[in-house]
């Protein structure tokens, strides 16, 4: 399965809003997330060190191990920067 971009309204939970920033990051739109795409998300939610929370987050949510993180795998990774309290609206969590 793929990853889709979809329009949500313009009021979002931050999990909608973590999705919607990961699967903008989706550089080449091969419905796959990059160890690279999501460590530019994690640039852009203001990690101090998004190289590590990148690789973190691939061991957390790359379960069948491929190097990518697709649509069904996305979630957790959209879990794991949610337990870190990163929102695209409140960047720097510790």
């Amino acid at each position: 399965m793929t990853l889709t971009n979809k329009s949500f309204p313009q009021t979002f939970n931050s999990k909608q809003q973590l999705r919607k920033l990961f699967l903008d990051c989706d550089s080449n739109n091969d419905g796959f997330l990059t160890k690279d795409e999501i460590k530019k998300a994690f640039q852009k939610l203001g990690a101090v060190i998004p190289g590590y929370r990148a690789w973190e987050g691939m061991k957390r949510a790359d379960a069948n191990r491929d190097g990518c993180v697709s649509m069904d795998e996305l979630e957790d990774l959209i879990d794991y920067a949610n337990k870190l309290q990163y929102s695209p609206s409140t960047p720097t969590p510790y």
